[in-house]
């Protein structure tokens, strides 16, 4: 006769058993007594650690972990020019609009992309840190000079005013 059980129900119907009496009593008498230290010897070795190696790490600052500093610092500053420069080349590229633009900001676009294909294969040189950040703070300000310019010549346009007419009128 197979009849078929419900074994997790049956399960969890049985009653829970207690033992008559706990087993742990009997275990902890064979377990090796631990060691305690006292609280105050603890805290003073553990703060005599902290200052010796708060010690060694202020007072005796070596002059390379200084220079690690500074070319952290500078490639940071790196860094951040480039994410300023790629904000402003996509806003740069976004501004232009060659169906308002005379030849003339048209030509000046054009020669601010080849200044930047100029700075862009001497940055292809791996410079020293120093002149990578002069040369990604060069690309920064030529892309601003050249948005401004395109937005300059936006708003002119917007109004009904030729900005070649604006630009001939400044000199």
């Amino acid at each position: 006769m197979n009849t078929a059980i419900d074994l997790p129900n049956a399960l969890r119907q049985l009653p829970l058993e207690t033992p008559a009496t706990s087993a742990w009593p009997g275990l902890q008498q064979h377990l090796p007594q631990k060691r305690s230290w006292p609280k105050p010897a603890l805290a003073l070795v553990a703060s005599t650690a902290l200052a010796v190696l708060l010690w060694q790490t202020l007072i005796h600052t070596s002059p390379q972990t200084v220079a690690g500093t500074e070319q952290s610092a500078k490639q940071t500053d790196i860094q951040s020019l480039m994410d300023h420069s790629a904000r402003l080349e996509t806003a740069f590229y976004a501004q232009q609009d060659d169906a308002i633009s005379s030849a003339s900001v048209i030509a000046a676009n054009l020669g601010i992309e080849d200044q930047l294909a100029a700075i862009d294969a001497d940055l292809s040189q791996q410079p020293s840190p120093e002149q990578a950040q002069a040369l990604w703070q060069q690309r920064v300000n030529l892309l601003d000079q050249g948005l401004q310019l395109n937005r300059t010549n936006a708003d002119f346009n917007a109004v009904g005013r030729n900005f070649d007419l604006a630009l001939a009128s400044t000199n």
